[in-house]
């Protein structure tokens, strides 16, 4: 019988990403637990709107963080996704205001797609780098949320600008459970199927890991490049719609707050920023996490204003732990290939 031939190097490589990936994503889950226990003493429990209060902050956060795993997994960047957010949030409000709210969801969601997609043709076709063509479109797609809504919409006594329905949706419960918390499982159900089942989260992968390697596999990578940052709007629009929902309001400088905490939850859950390894569920994990760090800073009476301080650091101390990581897998493999020789 005839032996099958080796697999070349590429795909090799490809196969053990997932295991570091994964390993991300275990991180970001121990560090949920932990950190949900250092509240719980230091607060002196677990109330159901504590709860709900940490998970609506996280969702918004957590579909941003995935819109920009999406990105970053072709070895790209999105810095336009706070931009995105923001035009879908004063969408939906302009809408709600008009009482079309039905009508500007699914309009938000098209605007975030039609976003996207402007990304991906000019970093695809113009070949201009993502780091500069993104902060060019995240520019222009802040001037139009302001030509939209140059003042904020929000709640006036008891009347609100959005229908029940939607923060019923966003900021609600299901008996006891927070509604948010049922999203967040959703969008990690839905990111570990779209990463490991579908032929364009796989082939989303090998771009990120070697584009020369894609080539020769015959993945079309410029479709794939393209469809990751249609991805990546389609989430960040959504991620506005559900904090429209939340808030109740409609702001065209709602976005600016998110684009380093997204890429700081990325981290977290385990997506190297160069590109082929990462988990969607993962991203998500690092939003609560995120959150809890700043539910924690609350709970020791910390002032918010170090928050931000608090992101930078572990993002860098993420990256340092993640560098450290590889470093000692690359030296394990080459004991094991010297004591195989």
């Amino acid at each position: 019988m005839t032996a099958l031939p080796e697999a070349p190097p590429a795909v090799r490589r490809m196969r053990r990403r997932p295991r570091f990936a994964w390993q991300g994503s275990y991180t970001a889950g121990l560090l949920v637990v932990v950190l949900l226990v250092i509240y719980v003493i230091e607060s002196g429990g677990l109330s159901s709107i504590a709860v709900l209060g940490i998970t609506n902050a996280a969702l918004p956060l957590a579909l941003v963080a995935v819109a920009e795993t999406f990105v970053i997994l072709t070895n790209g960047l999105d810095l336009s996704v706070g931009s995105i957010l923001t035009l879908g949030n004063v969408t939906l409000a302009w809408f709600a205001v008009n009482d079309h709210a039905t009508t500007g969801i699914v309009l938000a969601l098209a605007i975030g797609v039609a976003a996207g997609l402007a990304n991906g043709l000019i970093v695809n076709y113009l070949r201009i780098a993502p780091l500069i063509a993104t902060l060019a479109t995240m520019s222009i797609f802040f001037g139009i949320a302001l030509m939209i809504m140059p003042i904020p919409v929000g709640q006036i006594g008891d009347t609100a600008p959005f229908p029940g329905w939607i923060n019923s949706w966003t900021a609600g419960r299901i008996g006891s459970v927070p509604v948010a918390v049922i999203w967040l499982i959703v969008v990690m159900v839905a990111g570990w199927l779209v990463l490991r089942r579908t032929a364009f989260g796989i082939s989303l992968q090998a771009l990120g890991g070697s584009e020369s390697a894609s080539w020769g596999a015959g993945i079309k990578v410029g479709r794939v490049r393209i469809m990751a940052y249609v991805a990546s709007g389609f989430c960040s629009a959504l991620a506005g719609v559900v904090l429209g929902g939340l808030t109740e309001s409609g702001d065209a400088t709602i976005g600016s707050f998110y684009l380093l905490e997204a890429i700081a939850a990325m981290v977290i859950g385990g997506t190297a920023l160069s590109g082929g390894v990462g988990t969607l569920s993962g991203s998500v994990l690092g939003a609560v996490a995120l959150t809890l760090v700043f539910s924690v800073l609350l709970a020791f009476e910390v002032s918010t204003n170090y928050q931000y301080i608090v992101t930078g650091a572990i993002v860098i101390g993420t990256l340092l732990f993640h560098s450290l990581q590889s470093r000692l897998g690359v030296r394990a493999r080459e004991r094991s290939r010297w004591a195989a020789a």
